[in-house]
C-alpha cells in the first residue's frame, strides 16, 4: 500500500468496501446508499453536512469516520478555522475522553494542509453541478449497471450542447482490451480497442484523462467521424485497475475546458464508487 497515510486510508477504505459489497444483501446496500445520500447538497450545504458528520464522528470516537470527514472537508475547501470550531464542539460535547481522537484528527488535518490546495478553484457551473447530482441518483437505481450507464450517456448528450457523442468503453473478459458499452450518438465501428491504440487506448494505458482539442493534429487517433473535432477520455480507475472509460466527442474545436475535465472526472468517480 502507499506510504502516504491519506492515500493508504483511501485505498484501504475502498478495498474493505469492495469486500462488503461482495457479500452485502439488500439491507446493507440500502444503508450504504443512505449513508452516501445524506451528505449530498440539499437544503443544507454539503460543506455544513461534512462538519456535522465530523462533530458526530469525534463524539462517537470513530477515528476512521473522523478521517473520512476531514478528507471531505478538505475537498470542500473548508478553512482551518471552520474545522477547528467544529472539532471544538465535538470536544465539548464528547468531553475529555475524545482528546486522543482530537489529537489524531488534527494530525490528519495538518497532513491534508501540506497537500496542493484546491483553494481558489471555482465551483462547477450550476448546470454541471445539477447534472452531477442527477447522475448520482441514476447510479442508485435498482437496475443493472449497463442501463444506468446508458441513462448517463443519454443525459450528458442531451444536456450538454458540445457533447455530440458520449459512450463508455468497458474492460470485460479480456484484460488490456476496451469493449464498447452503452453510448449515445452515431454508431461507431470502433467496438474493440486495445490499450495504447487511439485516444481511448492511450487514456487506458496511461491511466489518466486525455484531452485532444484538435483530433486532426493527433497522430495516434482512431477516426470515428469526419464531424469529430475534439475528444476527451476519462478512465474509470479502481485500485490501479482500469474498469473502463468515459469517452466524449465534440463537433467543435477545443470544446473541452477545465470545467468539463473536472465534471467528467467527478462523473467517473461516481461510476466507480457505484461499481459492483
Amino acid at each position: 500500500m502507499p506510504e502516504d497515510p491519506i492515500a493508504r486510508f483511501k485505498q484501504e477504505r475502498q478495498l474493505l468496501n469492495d469486500v462488503v459489497m461482495k457479500y452485502a444483501g439488500l439491507a446493507m446496500r440500502r444503508f450504504y446508499s443512505l449513508d452516501g445520500q445524506v451528505y449530498r447538497q440539499g437544503a443544507l450545504p454539503a460543506r455544513m453536512k461534512e462538519l456535522m458528520g465530523l462533530v458526530a464522528s469525534l463524539v462517537l470516537r470513530c477515528d476512521d469516520c473522523v478521517t473520512y470527514h476531514l478528507i471531505r472537508c478538505h475537498e470542500e475547501q473548508l478553512s482551518n478555522e471552520e474545522v477547528e470550531e467544529a472539532l471544538a464542539i465535538g470536544l465539548v460535547v464528547g468531553g475529555s475522553i475524545t482528546i486522543p481522537h482530537l489529537r489524531r484528527a488534527l494530525r490528519c488535518w495538518d497532513e491534508l494542509q501540506q497537500r496542493p490546495s484546491s483553494a481558489g478553484t471555482p465551483p462547477l457551473p450550476q448546470h454541471l453541478a445539477s447534472l452531477l447530482r442527477t447522475i448520482a441518483t441514476i447510479l442508485e437505481w435498482p437496475t443493472e449497471r449497463k442501463r444506468k450507464l446508458q441513462a448517463i450517456c443519454s443525459l450528458l448528450k442531451d444536456q450538454v450542447e458540445h457533447y455530440d457523442w458520449v459512450g463508455f468503453y468497458l474492460v470485460e473478459d479480456e484484460p488490456g482490451l476496451l469493449v464498447l458499452g452503452p453510448f449515445a450518438g452515431a454508431p461507431t465501428e470502433h467496438v474493440r480497442i486495445p490499450f495504447g491504440r487511439g485516444v481511448c487506448g492511450r487514456a487506458a494505458a496511461e491511466q489518466q484523462t486525455v484531452v485532444v482539442q484538435d483530433v486532426a493534429k493527433e497522430q495516434n487517433y482512431l477516426a470515428c467521424s469526419v464531424d469529430v473535432k475534439s475528444e476527451i477520455v476519462v478512465p474509470l480507475l479502481r485500485n490501479g485497475q482500469v474498469l473502463g472509460e468515459l469517452d466524449i466527442d465534440s463537433h467543435k474545436l477545443a470544446a473541452f475546458g477545465e470545467h468539463d475535465r473536472r465534471f467528467l472526472e467527478a462523473v467517473a468517480e461516481l461510476v466507480v464508487q457505484a461499481w459492483d
